[in-house]
C-alpha cells in the first residue's frame, strides 16, 4: 500500500497533465476569465478525450456534443466583451441521468423510461447553466438508482477506471468514472444512501453530499413526488479532483429554487469553515464487521488532521448502531411502492435486490413505519448534538473496501453484507448532514479514502478538513488509460 495517490494497478497517471481535458475546474474559469484559453478548446479536449475512453468504460451515456460546443462558444462570445460570467465559466460536466435535464431523457438507467424527455430543468441542472458550466452529456446509474453497483441492461457495466475487476460504485458510478478517467473535471450526482460518497470513494475522488435543503432538486417529468424517504434523505452534489473543484460547483448548485420546498434558502451563510476543531475519529465499532484496511486509512487521514492541527477524540456518534434498523423501516414504504415498479420495469439485477430488500421489511407494518420516522429524528438531534462537542466525524465511508464488480447479484446473503457495510454512508443520510469523501492512500486492488461528516450547513468545514486529510493526494491528476486491458 502507499499512502500517495500516485499510481494504481495497471495504469498511470499524470502522463498528459498539461492537455486542456486535465485541467481542474478552478484552473479552467480563471483560463478563460483571462483569455488565455477559449472555453470552446477545453470542451473539444474533454469532447476528444470522452470519445477516446468512454467505449471501454461506458461512463457517459448521452453526449450533447453540439449543444455543448454552442455553449462554449456564447461562453467565449461573452468573455470577449468582458461580460460577467458565472463561477463555473467553461467548465465540461456530465449529469446523472436521474434528473430531469431539458431535451434530454430522464431515464433512471431503465430501458422503460428511454422516452421520458424532460422539457424543464431540475433546479440544479439550471444552476449548473446559469453558472456557465458547459454539460457535454449525461452519465450512468443503475436501474432506479437503487444499487451500489453501476450497471444496467439499459446501458451496461460502467467499469471503475482503476480497476475494471472492482466496483465503480453507485449509484453515481458514471459521474465518478467520467472525473476519474479525465473526461470532465467536475460531474452531478446524487446520495440517497452514500451514493456519492461510495463511487467517489471507489474512484479516488472528493464527492460531497451537501447538507439536506442546501441544494435544491425537483423532476417535472416525474410522474408523482418523491416518496417520503426520498424527500427527507436524498441530497445533491458534486464529484472532483479536488476540494477546490468541490467548492466552485458547490457555490454554483446552491442557488436557490422555489420549486424544492426542502431548500433552505440562503443556507451557505451559515457555512463556518473555523478550523481547527475537535474531531471525532470512528476506527471500529463492536457491532460490525470491519476491514482492518478500512481502519488504517482512518489512522492515516487522523494522523493527517493531526498534523493539521486538529485536536482527535475517540467517540462514536450516539445511536449509530440503530442505523440500519431505522433505514431498513424507512424502506417499508419503498417495499410498497418503488420495489413494486423495479418488478414491473427494472432489470433483472435491480429486481434481484428489490427481491431482498422486500424480505427485509416483510415484518414491519405502517405502525412500525411511523415510529421508526420517530426514531430518526430522536438519531437526528442526538448527531447535532454531539457535533457541537465534535464540530467532525472522521469516519469510513463502508466498512468494507469496494466490493468486485456486480458483488451484489451473488445472492442475498451478498445484498445483505453491502447494505451493512454501508451503514457509516446510511447514516448521515439519516441525519440530513453534510459530508465529505477524501482519497488517502491505493492498495493493490485502487484507491482507499474516508469521509469527514460536519453540523448542517457546516460543508465548508468539511471541506476544509478534507483538504488537510488528502495531503498531497490533492488535487489528483486524471488517470491515463495504458491499453492494458
Amino acid at each position: 500500500m502507499t499512502d500517495r495517490m500516485t499510481g494504481g494497478p495497471g495504469y498511470m497517471i499524470g502522463q498528459n497533465d498539461t492537455a486542456p481535458w486535465a485541467w481542474s475546474a478552478t484552473e479552467i474559469v480563471r483560463k478563460v476569465s483571462d483569455g488565455t484559453a477559449t472555453c470552446s478548446e477545453i470542451t473539444r479536449s474533454c469532447l476528444d478525450r470522452v470519445h477516446a475512453v468512454n467505449p471501454e468504460l461506458r461512463a457517459v451515456v448521452e453526449v450533447d456534443e453540439d449543444g455543448a460546443m454552442a455553449a462554449a462558444a456564447a461562453v467565449d462570445e461573452r468573455a470577449r466583451r468582458g461580460a460577467p460570467l458565472g463561477p463555473l465559466a467553461g467548465v465540461p460536466m456530465v449529469t446523472k441521468v436521474n434528473v430531469d435535464q431539458r431535451g434530454s431523457a430522464t431515464t433512471n438507467g431503465v430501458t422503460a423510461f428511454r422516452d421520458r424527455i424532460a422539457e424543464h430543468d431540475n433546479p440544479v441542472i439550471a444552476n449548473l447553466r446559469h453558472a456557465d458550466a458547459i454539460i457535454l452529456g449525461r452519465s450512468s446509474t443503475p436501474a432506479f438508482s437503487w444499487r451500489w453497483f453501476t450497471d444496467s441492461e439499459l446501458y451496461g457495466a460502467t467499469l471503475n477506471p482503476w480497476n475494471p475487476a472492482r466496483t465503480v460504485g453507485g449509484s453515481s458510478g458514471g459521474s465518478a468514472a467520467a472525473v476519474a478517467a479525465g473526461m470532465v473535471p467536475l460531474a452531478h450526482g446524487s446520495d440517497l444512501a452514500g451514493s456519492i460518497r461510495y463511487p467517489a470513494m471507489a474512484c479516488g475522488l472528493f464527492g460531497l453530499r451537501p447538507s439536506q435543503g442546501r441544494v435544491p432538486s425537483y423532476d417535472a417529468s416525474a410522474p408523482a413526488e418523491r416518496a417520503p424517504f426520498a424527500q427527507l434523505l436524498g441530497s445533491q452534489g458534486p464529484m472532483a479532483r479536488s476540494v477546490a473543484d468541490l467548492r466552485c460547483a458547490l457555490r454554483a448548485m446552491e442557488r436557490y429554487s422555489d420549486l424544492d420546498p426542502w431548500t433552505v434558502p440562503h443556507a451557505g451563510r451559515a457555512d463556518d469553515s473555523t478550523v481547527p476543531c475537535r474531531v471525532a475519529v470512528v476506527r471500529d465499532v463492536p457491532w460490525a464487521d470491519v476491514d482492518p484496511a478500512v481502519s488504517a486509512q482512518v489512522d492515516l487521514a487522523a494522523g493527517r488532521l493531526k498534523a493539521a492541527g486538529y485536536d482527535l477524540v475517540d467517540a462514536v456518534p450516539p445511536g449509530f448502531e440503530s442505523t440500519l434498523d431505522i433505514y431498513r423501516g424507512l424502506l417499508w414504504e419503498a417495499g410498497h411502492g418503488l420495489l413494486n415498479t423495479i418488478d414491473r420495469h427494472g432489470d433483472d439485477a435491480s429486481r434481484a435486490v428489490a427481491e431482498v430488500f422486500r424480505g427485509m421489511v416483510a415484518d414491519l407494518d405502517v405502525a412500525d413505519y411511523f415510529g421508526l420516522f420517530g426514531r430518526r429524528t430522536s438519531m437526528a438531534r442526538d448527531w447535532q448534538v454531539f457535533l457541537d462537542e465534535h464540530p467532525l466525524v472522521l469516519m469510513p465511508v463502508s466498512w468494507q473496501q469496494p466490493f468486485p464488480a456486480g458483488y451484489d447479484q451473488r445472492g442475498a446473503d451478498a445484498v445483505r453484507r453491502v447494505m451493512a457495510s454501508m451503514v457509516p454512508a446510511i447514516a448521515v443520510n439519516l441525519c440530513g448532514l453534510p459530508a465529505v469523501t477524501a482519497p488517502t492512500a491505493f492498495n493493490a486492488d485502487g484507491p482507499l479514502g474516508v469521509q469527514i461528516v460536519g453540523r448542517r450547513f457546516r460543508d465548508g468545514q468539511c471541506l476544509a478538513a478534507a483538504e488537510a486529510v488528502a495531503g498531497d493526494t490533492a488535487p489528483i491528476a486524471p488517470v491515463v488509460l495504458t491499453g492494458t486491458r
